[in-house]
């Protein structure tokens, strides 16, 4: 087979996915500038349930589910860092003014958001990003590509509707998961571990990136100690999954 034989079923792949970004467009212009409360909810529903359908179209017509990484592998790996990760930002959270009032609670909330950032923002952003999109990148360029790639595609899904500041640190956070799918070898875990990440911001800063945003220059520390214990710990995660988990496991 030629090269170029050997590219062409990965770059249509990669056009699909680009396909697939296209509605994103009137999205962040109109739709997410413009709703709110209810009508704002729908619309999410919608969207997150198109980009699922449209991953599934893409990723199933190719590969297995155990190929996408919906498999049990590494799940031990990825909740011991997750846990690790999600106290180092709970240290950080909690040490931080931000001149915000967190969301209050009822029962209604609580359900619509175990249902939003698990079955949907977790679901599809990790199939789309961990699955789909990595899987592509490692066969057809390696690991290193499908890390990285699978990390800017990441920021892209962020940096439109959400800025530059939001988009670094998805990168950030998308380069952390994509090192634990590099290691674990499955994406059931990070689902789960998506789902926590999003609902410790919404829960105890905000629902809302714009919010924390706009009163960034306002944000005070309680306490600096807890921030920079949280912020090393934050950074010794991907240097045990890089440099040391391997000398762990053989």
């Amino acid at each position: 087979m030629s090269t170029r034989a050997s590219r062409s079923p990965y770059l249509i792949a990669l056009l699909e996915i680009g396909i697939l970004f296209l509605p994103a467009i009137p999205a962040y212009l109109w739709a997410w500038p413009n709703l709110d409360g209810t009508a704002l909810d729908i619309f999410q529903v919608a969207a997150y349930f198109y980009i699922l359908a449209g991953t599934l179209f893409i990723g199933r017509r190719r590969w297995s589910w155990d190929q996408l990484g919906m498999n049990h592998r590494g799940l031990r790996l990825t909740f011991g860092c997750g846990l690790v990760i999600l106290a180092a930002r709970l240290m950080i959270i909690l040490s931080i003014n931000w001149q915000i009032q967190p969301p209050c609670f009822t029962l209604e909330k609580v359900i619509w958001d175990l249902f939003f950032y698990f079955c949907l923002v977790g679901l599809t952003e990790e199939l789309l990003f961990r699955g789909v999109l990595y899987r592509l990148l490692e066969e057809w360029r390696g690991v290193r590509w499908a890390i990285w790639g699978s990390s800017f595609g990441f920021l892209l899904w962020h940096v439109f509707g959400q800025g530059p500041v939001v988009g670094l640190a998805t990168l950030l956070i998308g380069l952390l998961f994509a090192l634990i799918r590099w290691r674990g070898g499955g994406i059931l875990g990070l689902i789960v571990f998506h789902g926590l990440w999003d609902l410790e911001s919404a829960w105890l800063v905000s629902d809302s990136n714009a919010q924390v945003l706009e009163n960034v220059y306002q944000i005070t520390y309680t306490n600096l100690t807890l921030v920079i214990l949280g912020t090393v710990l934050l950074f010794l995660v991907p240097l045990y999954l890089w440099k040391i988990y391997p000398l762990i496991k053989h």
